[in-house]
């Protein structure tokens, strides 16, 4: 048992700061104020308490009041058998959420993982919770003028049913997996089957090889050298016209001359003679500068030195002016006699070089030379002829050979066949057998898939199990409405031909739901609001002590409002709030919404 004690919120929806609602306070409570005064949004507040999100879908930004926006704050207290649990949510941007068990924080570290522990705590889903705690006449009336299909939807899922579809479509699944096996089983055998008759064998005798007529390598070995023979003639001509060629220019070549000169003759240096002729330039030169200086000193006479003015000595000077001429003249011979020795000692040299050249020439010819070369040039209209009598002779013998090979190759591909074929019949008889086997075994799990699928589906155990909650829906619904309508209606679930529908006695006589007046249809669908609600509590096992029925008593006559009270003051365990309007019970307790400025608060009455 659920047990919701003390519900607390600020800045939700319409409401400002301070709310408050003890929900275990009293077995009937009216819950009246004007529309959009709120009323409506307390049963959400419970729910974004209780699991995050509410049945509405409003999205949190949207659950703040947009007067005060401000966040919102809600806490929950509530026991659960003997422990007592309160959970408080915060909520400014992000979310906080502390959960306590009997003063102790249980909380986790995320949001996420807290109110997963928190539905751990109270054993039921959201949806479950949704439609336990909060109905309206929309909810039963869609239910009661429902298609077959829908209806049983809304039972399946309001009695929580989905493991039975579930398990249907596991099992449609294994069907499908298994009929696929089985086809594929008998697939193989067709297979083996068609093969083994394609296959048949009436004559299992082996055929011998043929020998091979006599194959000579040496003219394909001679063809091929022709060939390429035949295909470079044009190069080879030209390698002997070169050949030829160079052979003539050997014969022009004087080479005993050569080697008779290089051997009597050595290569002469000539360095030292250069520096000779430099030295015999250099002093050649600063003689020639002092037969200027003479000749330039003799020519100022009495003028004096123009250096340091002193008298200068005629005769002094011409002395030493002859002597320097003469100086002079022998450098300039011994500098004729040096070079006519370089250039004699140059031409031997050049002399020497050139027939070392012709020599170097020579051998250079020679080694270009193929000596393996013939003299004359190969006649192509012989070679040709050649090579179309080889081919001719070639060609015969491998179209003999290749006629003894192509026998040979249909005897091995006969004998080959014949040893497969044995050695695969004796295998796929063996294989015949075991797929049989499997066959079977496949054919016995696909029937009892199938039992187990025909079982689970809609017109198996669901329906058989559908059909049973119906009838204590039924037993429910009538108990209630036999008290709201003073034993006048019943309500009967017909299941024809695995079709769900409804029918309502009125004294007898069977109705149409929809021709019912507003009040009668409100009592019909009242009846069957509150037996869902305790189908829905026995069958979840999670009983819950609050109950919001909104706008239920507003098509119901005050004779019809006075018996769904008394009606609801005899239920056990449950503490219901009925919101209106305005219509009020004087014995009952009466809290008002009052919405002033835009911003909601509740009043005790």
């Amino acid at each position: 048992m659920i047990t919701l004690k003390k519900l607390q919120w600020s800045n939700c929806f319409s409401y400002g700061e301070g709310n408050e609602l003890n929900l275990n306070e009293s077995i009937v409570t009216q819950l009246v104020g004007t529309n959009g005064a709120g009323k409506s949004s307390i049963p959400l507040i419970l729910e974004e308490v209780l699991f995050n999100k509410n049945s509405k879908g409003i999205k949190k930004a949207e659950i703040p009041n947009r007067e005060v926006n401000k966040g919102y704050d809600i806490s929950l207290s509530f026991d659960v058998v003997d422990d007592e649990y309160k959970i408080e949510v915060v909520r400014r941007g992000n979310i906080k959420v502390k959960l306590y068990k009997n003063g102790e924080d249980i909380s986790s570290h995320t949001a996420t993982n807290t109110y997963k522990t928190l539905e751990e705590v109270i054993g039921i889903d959201f949806k479950t919770f949704s439609q336990i705690v909060y109905q309206n006449t929309n909810a039963s009336l869609q239910f009661l003028t429902a298609t077959d299909t829908n209806r049983k939807r809304f039972l399946i899922d309001l009695l929580q049913l989905d493991s039975y579809v579930k398990y249907f479509e596991v099992f449609k699944e294994l069907s499908r997996n298994l009929a696929g096996d089985v086809s594929h089983v008998q697939g193989k055998i067709d297979t083996i089957d068609k093969w083994l008759s394609d296959n048949y064998l009436e004559d299992t005798s082996l055929l011998s090889k043929l020998e091979l007529p006599f194959y000579s390598e040496e003219d394909e070995e001679s063809l091929r050298s022709l060939q390429i023979e035949f295909q470079n003639i044009s190069e080879i001509t030209k390698k002997i016209n070169q050949n030829n060629l160079y052979k003539s220019q050997l014969e022009s070549i004087d080479l005993g001359l050569a080697k008779e000169y290089v051997d009597s003759n050595e290569w002469q240096d000539t360095e030292h003679l250069v520096q000779e002729i430099g030295e015999i330039k250099s002093r050649g030169a600063q003689e020639v500068r002092m037969v200027k200086k003479y000749m330039d000193l003799q020519e100022l006479d009495d003028a004096g030195c123009p250096t340091c003015g002193q008298d200068i000595d005629l005769a002094f000077i011409r002395q030493e002016l002859h002597k320097h001429q003469t100086a002079r003249t022998a450098y300039s011979e011994k500098l004729d006699e040096a070079n006519d020795r370089l250039a004699d000692i140059n031409d031997a040299n050049k002399m020497l070089k050139q027939m070392e050249q012709r020599i170097n020439t020579w051998e250079e010819i020679y080694r270009s030379i193929d000596q393996t070369l013939p003299l004359q040039v190969p006649d192509s209209e012989e070679l040709q002829d050649n090579i179309t009598k080889l081919k001719e002779r070639i060609r015969n013998r491998q179209e003999r050979v290749t006629e003894v090979i192509e026998e040979n190759e249909r005897r091995e591909r006969h004998n080959t066949r014949l040893s497969i074929i044995e050695e695969q019949q004796t295998d796929f008889e063996n294989q015949h057998t075991d797929l049989n086997k499997q066959l079977d075994t496949s054919n016995d799990k696909f029937a009892n898939v199938d039992i187990l699928k025909k079982a689970f589906s809609t017109n198996g155990l669901l329906a058989y199990k559908i059909e049973n909650l119906v009838k204590d829906l039924e037993e429910l619904t009538n108990e209630y409405l036999a008290e709201l309508s003073d034993g006048r209606f019943s309500l009967e679930f017909v299941v024809l031909n695995d079709k769900l529908n409804v029918e309502i006695d009125d004294n007898g006589k069977t109705v149409d739901i929809l021709a019912l007046s507003a009040g009668e249809l409100a009592r019909v669908n009242t009846s069957t609001l509150l037996a869902i609600r305790k189908l829905m509590s026995s069958i979840s096992k999670s009983q819950i002590n609050v109950l919001f029925l909104d706008e239920v008593t507003n098509v119901l006559d005050e004779q019809g409002k006075e018996r769904l009270v008394e009606l609801l003051l005899r239920e056990e365990n449950l503490n219901t709030y009925i919101v209106s309007h305005g219509w009020t019970h004087p014995l009952l307790a009466k809290i008002e919404v009052i919405k002033e400025e835009k911003v909601s608060r509740l009043e005790l009455g």
